[in-house]
């Protein structure tokens, strides 16, 4: 499950394997059960951007009902 993903997340390839595509989490942020971050970061001498997703209150009540 995602929320057990931990501190480092999960790859795109894993968030698939698991079900959610891209228009899933588009929906997730539009709802407000999930926010969304870009970051950027340097690997290799490379620049890469990162999408961080969080659950929100909402969302953790909406996974306990």
């Amino acid at each position: 499950m995602i929320a057990d993903a931990g501190l480092n997340g999960c790859t795109d390839g894993m968030l698939g394997v698991q079900g959610f595509s891209i228009g899933l989490l588009s929906r997730l942020v539009h709802n407000d059960l999930v926010t969304v971050t870009l970051e950027r970061f340097r690997v290799s001498g490379e620049l890469i951007e990162v999408a961080k997703f969080q659950i929100t209150e909402a969302g953790r009540l909406a996974i306990a009902r």
